[in-house]
């Protein structure tokens, strides 16, 4: 038998994810450092970094101390690419990826009114509190 609660928190992380996904706000990404290109050697190729999520995971929610607020704590896996393609498009076999990066961040999802009731912080659409 599936509990009522635990589904609708289930359906809201997962509608939460879904709009990070699609570049909802979220934590600043920056650019791999790249090697730089020999201008004799290299001539007529350019470097393109970017920074690729490869994968993102949600923590249950929790409740911060007694002021009603309630969180989740995301971990957003990044993979760092350096891309060589020259003046045509004409992708390098020399492109190369990086470390993988680990970022994790801090999202409420239900926050304390000045009325005092406990209302939802969009996106999140589940009850609040969640339980």
């Amino acid at each position: 038998m599936v509990d009522q609660p635990s589904s609708a928190i289930a359906c809201a992380i997962a509608a939460i994810v879904a709009m990070a996904a699609s570049g909802g706000p979220g934590m600043a990404q920056s650019n791999p450092k790249c090697d730089p290109l020999d201008p004799v050697s290299d001539a007529g190729w350019s470097v393109v970094p970017s920074l690729e999520t490869v994968g993102k995971t949600d923590s249950a929610p929790y409740q911060a101390g007694t002021s009603g607020d309630w969180f989740i704590d995301r971990t957003t896996m990044l993979l760092p690419f350096c891309n060589y393609f020259n003046e045509i498009g004409i992708y390098s076999m020399r492109s190369y990826t990086l470390s993988r990066q680990v970022a994790k961040e801090q999202i409420a999802i239900c926050k304390r009114s000045p009325a005092g009731a406990i209302l939802a912080v969009a996106p999140y659409a589940g009850p609040c509190p969640p339980l």
